[in-house]
């Protein structure tokens, strides 16, 4: 979430670096919201409309933040019309996060790991929201270059990390699965067991 810093807080300053107004800037804004506010309703629909998917979407919405870092990074001030583009895919991450809100309510069990791991979660999400602004500096304007380069190093590596962890999912589920434990909920709220102790668990991806 370290990218919410440029998206929440300096989009409009980004793109009057280009060369643009404060007013029209402003203006040139609001596709960014559009798009943002669509994948945040999208992505996750489509999850859930097709299984499996959900690890891959937060890997690619971090890769569509990487991408809009990295031209934003190295493309030149002349090149309006694409730096315009990556201010509009900056938000893709937005679409992830939804996603991940769920997947891991549904990939964790037992009510005290369960509310630990929502918490930790949200507080991932200050902590970037607090470190991204920090990044962008005035005395990097306008290309403000530090800040994209770790913001594409950091979704980069969110959106692995995603990729890790399903393939971490679909190790343990072959391993249980070849206990001959079927996937079962009956004892699930009874006895608490987290997902990790409870051999009927099975991990979305």
């Amino acid at each position: 979430m370290i990218a919410n810093g440029p998206i929440s807080t300096f989009s409009p300053i980004i793109i009057a670096s280009f060369g643009f107004s404060r007013l029209n800037s402003l203006l040139l804004l609001m596709p960014a919201g559009a798009i943002a506010g669509t994948l945040t309703l999208l992505v996750p629909y489509i999850c859930y409309r097709y299984s499996g998917l959900r690890t891959y979407a937060i890997f690619f919405s971090q890769m569509g933040t990487s991408l809009a870092a990295l031209l934003l990074w190295n493309l030149p001030r002349s090149s309006k019309g694409a730096l315009l583009f990556a201010v509009y895919i900056l938000p893709c991450l937005g679409g992830g996060y939804a996603v991940l809100m769920g997947l891991g309510l549904a990939n964790t069990a037992g009510y005290t790991k369960r509310t630990v791991m929502s918490s930790g979660i949200y507080i991932g999400y200050c902590l970037g929201n607090f470190v991204g602004p920090l990044l962008f500096k005035p005395h990097d304007a306008p290309g403000y270059k530090p800040g994209f380069i770790a913001t594409s190093v950091t979704a980069i590596i969110a959106g692995l990390l995603a990729l890790v962890y399903r393939f971490w999912c679909i190790a343990v589920n072959k391993k249980r699965d070849r206990t001959g434990v079927l996937e079962a909920f009956e004892h699930a709220y009874n006895d608490d067991l987290t997902d990790r102790k409870n051999p009927q668990f099975r991990y979305t991806l």
